[in-house]
């Protein structure tokens, strides 16, 4: 068929695709008619949305930030000591304690005129050591407004009247020369205010507007890392909650709808996580994974992800296309041999599994697919051709398996099989290409091209392994079993309806019945589980951290802040208080948000 000959099935195809939008439109327009019937719901949002704000512009509502380790890319803070634990909006942010080496200025000799008068030895107000965007160190020269504190190395004090604020640059301090000439002293501590304008919050008034939550004690603002801390939660709540329910959701789907045996083996492994405590399992597992420093897969494990998507989404092709309404006839083989066939044909797809798993990770006449890689490709960095000739093969094995299978099994004539095959490639409707298995495709088989022209043993996932990743393992391990038995409930459900039955009587496959009918109409909950589980997981993480298997001390983390100002309460209450907050208040969100969609859901509520 011709691109002109396809003008109507494209008009046809391009109508739909805009009327299904619309009225995708329209149920987002429905749905927040509901959802903010409840007061409660609409505050969830609005905290939400609010804790995403405050995430995103963290550099630019934070005073204080963290700087990049010149070894590595991690979010470093500098430890300064000063001021330590200041209380909420104290002014001894504006305070800087800076030591002076006599010696230095002894051997360097940096006595300077001063018009007429004795002479002075003076050096620069200087802040700590920072590190620059080009993972340099330097330091702020910083003005000086009042000198507080003079003493020695042992702490006495020395006198005011032996420092002071040089008279035409108030960056440098003036040290007396009887004292720098003094040989049992080697190095004399100052205490002074500075113009600290970096620190100040432009939207509180003066007075107000310096350290508004205090600092820890390690002398860093604790407003600025209880901002950053939300942009790890959120990662860390987000992603696990994302993959915890997309885990769940597949393996829940397969339980609920093969049934049998299948569903009893996932349900009793279920049950196996159930009974060990979340926080206990995610601690074992947290544990588990100490000696991982970087995620990686071989290569020939890694490639066989995209390959199998590929082979199967081939087979579901060849599935779709080769049988349809194809009039089957008896094969003589299959006549003769009627217990054999029917035999063979309940359980082809287990025994092609298995055989295919024996092949793959298994020894088999003396060559492992681990062996075959290595031979084809140990040396051919720049070899695309042999990178993907291994994979290649593999989903033209599955394409092979399944054509057997419809010849002999299904008993699909070859001339059908053939003339079927031909009308398949149709090029004249692109609409028929938007959907996510298209999506699917194109990410395979780049996935595929990129994992294998590298010539390495190993593909990286994860770099840097480091403790956030930890936790996110972890929670993921022991949080998919409560989404994967909300699902399941769902899809038995679900595939007793007669859509299933229809779908099932023209000869849809198990794959297209299970996501193309049966998860649509069964996701509902699976979005309120996934909101729920943010908070829940920001909770856990949080936990994990206090007890010391989380976040690194010094991380800008909810929990480990927490843990880190325990042993100082009830004294330095705001060392726990604010972080603390910030956990319920987000978890608070989360739960508060999951509740409005509940009633979106809720099939009462949109009638």
């Amino acid at each position: 068929m011709s691109w002109k000959d396809g003008a109507d099935d494209r008009a046809e195809s391009r109508k739909r695709f805009v009327e299904s939008w619309q009225q995708r439109g329209k149920d987002i327009h429905r749905s927040w008619a509901i959802y903010r019937r409840s007061l409660l719901a609409i505050v969830g949002l609005f905290i939400v949305l609010s804790v995403v704000l405050v995430s995103v512009f963290a550099d630019d509502i934070a005073v204080e930030h963290p700087y990049r380790n010149l070894q590595d890319t991690e979010d470093l803070w500098k430890i300064d000591n000063e001021p330590r634990r200041a209380e909420p909006f104290s002014e001894e942010c504006d305070e800087h304690e800076q030591m002076i080496s006599l010696t230095e200025m002894r051997r360097d000799n940096k006595q300077l005129e001063n018009k007429g008068l004795p002479p002075v030895y003076s050096v620069g107000a200087e802040s700590d050591d920072k590190v620059g965007d080009d993972n340099r160190y330097y330091r702020d020269v910083l003005t000086v407004h009042e000198i507080l504190i003079f003493v020695d190395d042992y702490g006495y004090p020395l006198g005011n009247e032996n420092i002071t604020i040089n008279a035409t640059n108030s960056s440098m301090l003036d040290v007396n020369p009887d004292l720098v000439n003094d040989r049992t002293q080697t190095s004399v501590w100052v205490t002074y205010t500075f113009d600290n304008s970096a620190m100040h919050h432009s939207w509180l008034p003066d007075g107000y507007d310096v350290c508004i939550f205090g600092t820890t004690h390690t002398g860093q603002d604790l407003f600025s890392k209880v901002l950053y801390g939300s942009r790890i939660s959120l990662k860390i709540g987000i992603t696990v909650a994302l993959l915890t329910v997309s885990l769940g959701t597949i393996i829940g789907c397969v339980s609920g709808y093969f049934g049998g045996k299948v569903d009893e083996l996932i349900m009793r492994i279920t049950d196996v996580f159930f009974a060990v405590p979340g926080l206990i399992l995610a601690m074992a597992f947290v544990a588990a994974f100490q000696a991982m420093s970087s995620f990686t897969l071989p290569t020939w494990l890694s490639i066989l992800i995209p390959t199998f998507i590929i082979g199967f989404m081939l087979r579901n092709f060849l599935n779709e296309r080769l049988v349809g309404d194809a009039k089957v006839s008896k094969h003589d083989w299959a006549e003769g041999n009627s217990k054999i066939a029917s035999w063979f044909s309940e359980r082809r797809n287990s025994m092609l599994m298995i055989l295919l798993a024996l092949f793959l990770l298994t020894d088999i006449l003396g060559v492992s697919w681990s062996g075959l890689w290595t031979e084809f490709n140990g040396n051919s960095g720049e070899r695309t051709m042999w990178h993907l000739l291994l994979p290649t093969i593999l989903i033209f094995m599955i394409g092979a398996i399944t054509i057997i299978d419809l010849r002999i099994f299904s008993q699909v004539q070859s001339g059908q099989m053939i003339d079927r095959l031909k009308g398949s490639f149709e090029w004249n409707n692109p609409w028929r290409m938007l959907s996510m298995r298209t999506l699917l495709l194109f990410l395979s088989i780049y996935l595929l091209i990129v994992w294998t022209e590298n010539g390495q043993s190993e593909v990286t996932f994860i770099e840097d392994f480091d403790r956030l990743w930890k936790i996110q393992f972890a929670l993921i391990v022991t949080g998919w079993p409560g989404c994967a038995r909300l699902i399941r409930g769902q899809v038995l459900y679900v595939k007793e309806m007669t859509f299933v039955e229809a779908a099932r009587s023209v000869g849809a496959s198990s794959n297209r019945i299970m996501f193309r009918h049966v998860l649509p109409n069964a996701w509902a909950p699976l979005l309120v589980a996934f909101t729920l589980d943010i908070g829940g997981t920001i909770l856990g993480a949080a936990g994990l951290s206090f007890i010391g298997l989380g976040a690194a001390p010094g991380t800008a983390e909810w929990g480990i802040l927490v843990e880190e100002g325990r042993q100082f309460f009830p004294r330095d209450w705001w060392l726990i208080v604010f972080p603390g907050l910030a956990i319920a208040i987000t978890t608070l969100g989360f739960n508060l948000l999951g509740d409005g969609l509940r009633d979106v859901i809720d099939p009462k509520n949109r009638r």
